[in-house]
């Protein structure tokens, strides 16, 4: 799965992302030339459908893709995209609740769904053979769903649960305080997760109106990956998905809130937490630029990673104080249909400590900007970026998920397979390039969490 924006962002913060080995790797990976090529048709209703072949397991990956994610609500109903994520498994129709998911289960599969800023899918695994079965069952909550009281209520419910474990996490407080900085018009200045206040206010009408316009099958694109003839998903399709009318255009509210540019730094102060924190915050291109790549690399030598630039520099304790200038600090590039943000953090206890580590993170992305990454970094850092992306083509539900995801950033289902190659493509001087157009210290959102006093 996919993770969530905050999923990904408390990774890091937490360390977690392992440091690749320092040596040099001679190519890049192979992988992507062992792929089949990903074949695409579409349906007279709408419906893209796209399938890779993978005969190496007998099991099959069905998904369905709607271009619908939380910048597509109103933007005081905040969170109604997130309920969908829970309200599609229970109940349509023809399926009671829950069925969907226990169905799946018993034939030896699993299934799982995301929703987050740009996108929402919805995801079966199971033995080939049920490959049918699961077409049919994604076709029937497409159009069919029942958006019952006690069913909303209980997503409301489940959704306000996870709202409130957000709200304990520190990092996830100073992540969203750093967005709300950083977006002054676009929706990406919350996430896909919503908020309490406008969670409430969700009415039965407003989900039911979010759906018809967006659970369509010409804002959708299913996907299937695995041991599977072409031919077959594409009868599979017809059959259970080719009845749905075709729909309007659905509406696209993020398209007409522009970003403005950033041409000053902002600061702001946020509610203090149980440690300190600042956070800086930089505009970066959509997802299909060219520029992410050299922007991803950016990111791994600056803050993926123990021998990352930043976390070196300030987590070695100095000499003379024996002390460390942060417990953590880390980097990640938050990637999205429309622009982006590159976020860098440094965490520490010490309120003293606020603007210190703010001109660590300041200088280490200026010395990068002068000098560009040496040889060993640029080599460490591809490899960090080649081997997060190949790791996730290792199952049919990760293909699946890349393939989907290709979709909704570029219009083009197969342009992952040029992943790696681009990413082996970026030299010293386009890192040193985009550090110096997107990442200026004038250009800057920053955040300062003080650490609350006890």
């Amino acid at each position: 799965m996919r993770r969530s924006l905050l999923a990904r962002f408390a990774i890091i913060v937490t360390g977690l992302v392992a440091a690749m080995p320092a040596a040099a790797a001679p190519d890049a990976p192979k992988v992507i030339g062992k792929l089949a090529p990903v074949e695409t048709f579409a349906l007279p209703n709408g419906l893209q459908v796209a399938v890779l072949r993978d005969d190496a397991v007998p099991v099959v990956s069905v998904q369905v893709w709607y271009h619908a994610g939380s910048k597509d609500e109103p933007r005081d109903r905040r969170g109604a995209a997130h309920m969908f994520e829970h309200m599609m498994f229970k109940g349509t129709v023809h399926v009671r609740p829950d069925a969907h998911a226990q169905s799946i289960s018993e034939i030896g599969g699993h299934g799982n769904a995301t929703v987050d800023e740009d996108a929402s899918f919805y995801a079966n695994t199971l033995p080939a053979a049920y490959m049918d079965y699961a077409v049919h069952l994604e076709a029937e909550r497409m159009r069919n769903l029942l958006l019952r009281a006690p069913q909303i209520d209980a997503a409301r419910e489940v959704v306000r649960d996870e709202l409130r474990q957000r709200d304990a996490s520190p990092f996830a407080r100073g992540l969203l305080s750093c967005l709300a900085v950083a977006y002054l018009k676009h929706p990406y200045a919350s996430t896909a997760a919503g908020n309490l206040k406008d969670l409430d206010a969700i009415s039965a009408d407003d989900l039911r109106k979010f759906y018809d316009a967006y659970y369509q099958p010409g804002n959708a694109m299913l996907v299937v990956v695995g041991k599977v003839a072409t031919a077959d998903v594409k009868a599979s399709a017809e059959r259970w998905f080719g009845a749905i009318p075709k729909a309007s255009d659905p509406p696209r509210p993020a398209a007409a809130t522009q970003e403005p540019a950033q041409t000053t730094r902002r600061r702001e102060v946020a509610e203090p937490g149980p440690v300190g924190m600042t956070l800086v915050g930089w505009h970066i291109p959509p997802a299909k630029d060219q520029d992410i790549y050299a922007l991803q690399v950016t990111s791994m030598v600056l803050g993926a990673g123990e021998g990352s630039r930043l976390k070196l520099r300030m987590k070695t304790a100095d000499p003379k104080t024996k002390q460390a200038l942060a417990l953590e600090a880390g980097m990640e590039t938050l990637v999205h249909e429309d622009p982006g943000v590159a976020v860098v953090f440094g965490a520490y206890r010490d309120p003293a400590q606020a603007d210190a580590v703010l001109a660590a993170i300041l200088d280490e992305v200026g010395k990068l900007a002068a000098k560009g990454p040496t040889g060993d970094e640029l080599r460490r850092a591809k490899n960090q970026a080649q081997s997060g992306f190949v790791f996730a083509l290792d199952n049919v539900q990760g293909l699946g998920e890349i393939i989907g995801r290709s979709w909704v950033f570029t219009g083009n289902p197969g342009a992952f397979m040029r992943e790696v190659d681009q990413i082996e493509k970026v030299s010293i001087a386009d890192v040193q390039r985009v550090v110096k157009q997107y990442l200026s210290a004038d250009h800057a959102s920053v955040v300062v969490v003080p650490q609350r006093v006890r």
